[in-house]
């Protein structure tokens, strides 16, 4: 199976060659003791190589997002790829694509490469039956450069330079990039980068100002994906103070661009925000363009790469037989 994972700090994505897709918050933690309530409540558990861990949506009360640096280093990256895999259907060998920010792939991608060459698990998704699978070819892709791709390749995007911005959960990762007449793309090494804010940020600050507001704790998690909160037996609308953050969030994400390509943000086509905060440029500046899906920018791409990598070897093994 040709399978393409993003693991981002907030959410991840996988595309299968098959058609399959999975989406789930990036987080993981192992199962806590729970109350036995028989068939009126139990918590969905995966079984990774025997460990029992909650996954995505129902670790919200017990996780933290995976804000390792190192990929390669960090376990639970590695159990959410072979999570993410088997939501796919994965079994048996897998021809894995992947991608690390902008900032980190020089330093890393290589790193990243061995440490999932070979990975593999046991994987046991609720109410599901066990699942063998290993990654037995792995391609390492930058962030942003591979969701360039298919977004360029639509006809109306005419030939010139853009500015790609790929906003995630942590980083933005920004590239200049041109589309030539016969379709090609070619990246400023100069004009590309990472900033250090996404939309993490944005739950962050609101958090914070509940929790001054009302004197109770808030925590980012608490607050992210939900239109409100209950406080003291009253549910409060957070959906404008959501919006106030966002705005200011985008805002510093726009002075960071101007700061790092000063006169270059002025001589594109156009501005291209993908990611899962795409929308927060999308509201801020005037005539972003925004692709269908822009989540899934970075997985298309990788799946893309690593299917055109599979028909260059088939290729290759033709000719040579």
């Amino acid at each position: 199976m040709q399978l393409a994972i993003d693991v981002g700090h907030g959410y991840v994505k996988a595309l299968s060659s098959r058609g399959h897709q999975a989406l789930f918050p990036a987080l993981l933690h192992p199962a806590p003791q729970a109350m036995d309530l028989g068939t009126f409540a139990q918590l969905p558990v995966t079984l990774i190589d025997g460990q029992a861990f909650v996954i995505g949506d129902v670790a919200r009360r017990f996780a933290a997002p995976v804000w390792a640096r190192n990929k390669a280093l960090d376990e639970d990256t590695l159990r959410l790829m072979v999570t993410a895999a088997a939501q796919c259907g994965a079994s048996g060998p897998v021809t894995l694509a992947t991608g690390l920010p902008l900032a980190w792939w020089g330093s890393q991608h290589q790193a990243f490469k061995t440490a999932l060459l070979g990975f593999g698990a046991t994987v046991r998704l609720p109410d599901a039956a066990p699942q063998r699978l290993w990654f037995e070819s792995v391609l390492v892709l930058p962030q942003g450069i591979a969701a360039a791709g298919p977004v360029l390749d639509a006809p109306q995007y005419r030939p010139g330079p853009y500015l790609l911005a790929d906003i995630g959960y942590r980083t933005t990762d920004f590239l200049i990039v041109t589309k030539h007449d016969d379709g090609v793309l070619t990246f400023d090494p100069l004009a590309a980068g990472s900033i250090e804010r996404g939309m993490h940020a944005v739950d962050v600050a609101l958090a914070e100002v509940m929790t001054t507001t009302y004197q109770i704790p808030f925590t980012a998690a608490q607050v992210a994906g939900t239109p409100q909160v209950v406080v003291r037996g009253e549910s409060v609308d957070i959906t404008s103070q959501r919006a106030v953050q966002a705005t200011r969030v985008a805002q510093f994400v726009v002075k960071s661009l101007l700061e790092k390509l000063d006169a270059q943000m002025d001589q594109v086509l156009g501005l291209i925000a993908v990611g899962g905060g795409s929308r927060l440029l999308a509201e801020t500046i005037p005539h972003v363009i925004q692709p269908p899906d822009p989540q899934w920018a970075n997985a298309q791409g990788y799946l893309a790469a690593v299917m055109a990598a599979d028909r260059l070897r088939v290729r290759s093994v033709g000719a040579q037989g």
